[in-house]
């Protein structure tokens, strides 16, 4: 059997954190649902790509996960757009680079192209002479052998490029979360607020609907930072509790405090995803009032 003899490899994984503010508060939460970017369109499959040896790629990924007990991922166009983009610019100058001058780094990279809703990331990129046996290669590697093998990522965008003799290869995966509705997420939020209560032996908070909330949970992403005192100054009377998240169902501690405090009787949920400097593919930024 032909071997690659000669192989370089390179990782990166990124992992969007989860940011929480909470305070006690200060008027009043309607709910319209903030909209998705539209994906980029994807160009033309370059003359140079080699999608027999992307196909073998995802084939043998996928093999390997099953052998591991792990669901396959599944091809994305976007994420194949974002992972074509990089390896062009890795042939054209014949180095690996997860990141070269000018160029965003590998979320905003992402971001420009897709409209999926990304809380994990992670990359392969690979230099080989030939394509028969790149995976078993990135499979002897520990951290290549970690993303390919990683059951948090569901999809996968593939590259393999030929130049100057070499095979370019990139694999971006990512972990595409659950979509959302507003009143979804009311209902969720609603639903931890009451176990959390219930495990205090409180008794159940009840809903109420200020105006304009959702819109208000807009503007943390505008800011990008979940800053309770911006809501509080429009709600008053009332405990605030800001975070994101990308299952919003995950309430932060500051929330899980405050529910602890017998005197509280109502609640309300106002809720908005929205993409941001430091969320460039996007969170659920979530404003929780109680009183």
């Amino acid at each position: 059997m032909t071997r690659c003899l000669n192989m370089t490899l390179a990782l990166f994984l990124a992992v969007i954190g989860t940011a929480v503010a909470q305070n006690s508060a200060s008027r009043a939460g309607d709910s319209p649902e903030a909209s998705r970017p539209a994906p980029t369109p994807i160009a033309a499959v370059a003359s140079d790509e080699d999608t027999t040896a992307e196909a073998a790629l995802l084939n043998s990924i996928n093999q390997s996960r099953q052998q591991a007990g792990i669901a396959p991922v599944r091809i994305d166009a976007s994420l194949q757009e974002a992972a074509r983009l990089h390896a062009r610019r890795m042939a054209s100058s014949s180095r690996l680079e997860h990141q070269f001058p000018g160029e965003p780094s590998l979320l905003h990279r992402i971001a420009g192209v897709s409209s999926l809703p990304l809380d994990r990331v992670g990359e392969n990129i690979a230099n080989v002479g030939c394509a028969a046996d790149a995976h078993d290669l990135l499979m002897h590697s520990p951290p290549h052998r970690a993303n390919i093998l990683d059951a948090g990522f569901n999809t996968a965008g593939i590259a393999a490029l030929w130049s100057h003799g070499r095979l370019f290869i990139v694999q971006d995966f990512g972990h595409a979360t659950q979509s959302y509705s507003a009143r979804e997420i009311s209902q969720r939020v609603g639903q931890a607020l009451g176990q959390a209560r219930a495990a205090e032996g409180l008794p159940e908070l009840a809903p109420f609907t200020p105006a304009h909330l959702d819109e208000a949970a807009c503007t943390l992403a505008k800011e990008d930072h979940p800053n309770a005192r911006l809501i509080a100054t429009a709600y008053t009377n009332r405990k605030v509790v800001t975070y994101t998240q990308s299952n919003p169902g995950i309430l932060p501690q500051g929330a899980l405090n405050l529910l602890e405090n017998p005197n509280l009787r109502h609640y309300a949920v106002g809720s908005c995803y929205a993409r941001s400097a430091a969320y460039p593919t996007g969170i659920y930024w979530v404003a929780i009032l109680l009183y």
